[in-house]
């Protein structure tokens, strides 16, 4: 009988493949640029959208044969699913306010109950690496800007030169595969076409400081990680490597050092730990105004819930990659190394997510 349900199970996600395969390339493409051009962005393809994915992907983890296909899919449909909720779209069209956003995390949350029996930041948690609850205590108060890290220092870095930067990132970690590089005027973003073979990274539209510099190493650290490990790669891990790639910006021979990037990376992960405090708390109320880091929500907690606490794990798990491999590992080194850091997050995140 197990073997018998562990086939029709097989077959669906078979089909379900067959029909993403065609379904979402294209989409994504059509999707990194109308995003790169602030056009407005189209819906998922119905595969995704439509319940039999969502119950293909949890009927898969029951099966220790189909569970890494199960998990892969659940971790792309589930924040569909949640994002297409009616409440949580109305909730993601108000403007934007702390308010606002404790009505879209509420809806969020309602979503994710009404489907998991649990909290939509508890079940992304689960399925991307990073359970557990927030650091206790107080948390120190948020320092001032960097000093030169969103400054301009230079002329703008142009787009030869950012293919040379990813050239050699391709070199030094043995990726191969298609990235296609966009400007954008909206946060920098990277796009997963097709895992192991083509990503589109859309970049800062002026690249003139060592903030926009930093971001751009940290695209193409999440290119590098998408074109070199399987589909579904949990969030905290493919952070890692975005974090890790970057950090060559903290280099003094790198050709874009600058002396602000410590710091610069001290105070990101106190942003990133003030606000995974905020988002965990924030589906029961809005924050305190003495609790809110700036006069609008960042961008991340209106469009990326659960991102906050992948942010924090994966500053550890970078110092990590850096105490085994060094600034300049052999080619395939960083990924075999992610797959090494992947393996027991996937394994948690199945018992999990069941």
């Amino acid at each position: 009988m197990q073997a018998c349900e562990q086939l029709a199970v097989e077959l669906r996600l078979d089909r379900l493949g067959a029909e993403l395969a065609r379904e979402l390339p294209p989409h994504m493409r059509q999707f990194a640029r109308a995003y790169a051009a602030g056009a407005a962005l189209p819906a998922a393809p119905a595969a995704v959208l439509h319940p039999q994915a969502l119950a293909t992907a949890r009927a898969a983890l029951a099966h220790p044969a189909l569970v890494d296909r199960g998990l892969a899919l659940l971790r792309m449909v589930a924040p569909i699913a949640i994002e297409a909720d009616p409440a949580v779209a109305a909730a993601r069209a108000a403007p934007v306010s702390w308010d606002a956003l404790a009505v879209l995390a509420a809806a969020r949350r309602d979503a994710a109950v009404a489907r998991w029996g649990r909290g939509a930041i508890e079940l992304l948690h689960a399925l991307h690496g990073t359970t557990g609850s927030a650091a206790p205590g107080a948390l120190a108060a948020l320092p001032p800007a960097v000093a030169g890290w969103f400054t301009a220092d230079g002329d703008p870095v142009g787009d030869r030169e950012i293919e040379h930067v990813w050239a050699a990132i391709r070199a030094r970690h043995g990726v191969v595969g298609i990235a296609r590089l966009y400007r954008a005027a909206g946060p920098p973003r990277t796009f997963v076409v097709e895992p192991g073979r083509e990503v589109i990274v859309a970049l800062p539209a002026q690249v003139a400081s060592p903030a926009a510099r930093f971001a751009v190493l940290h695209e193409l650290g999440h290119a590098a990680a998408a074109l070199a490990l399987a589909a579904g790669i949990p969030r905290v891990v493919d952070e890692a490597a975005a974090a890790y790639v970057a950090r060559a910006i903290e280099q003094p021979d790198d050709a874009w050092h600058s002396k602000a990037a410590v710091p610069a990376r001290a105070r990101r992960l106190l942003l990133a730990r003030t606000l995974d405090r905020l988002e965990r708390q924030i589906e029961q109320a809005a924050p305190a105004l003495a609790d809110r880091p700036a006069a609008l929500p960042p961008w991340a907690l209106w469009h990326a819930p659960g991102v906050q606490a992948a942010y924090v794990a994966a500053e550890a798990l970078a110092d990590a990659l850096d105490r085994a491999l060094g600034p300049a590992p052999a080619p395939g080194a960083l990924a075999d190394a992610l797959r090494d850091l992947r393996a027991p997050i996937d394994r948690a995140s199945e018992a999990s997510a069941l």
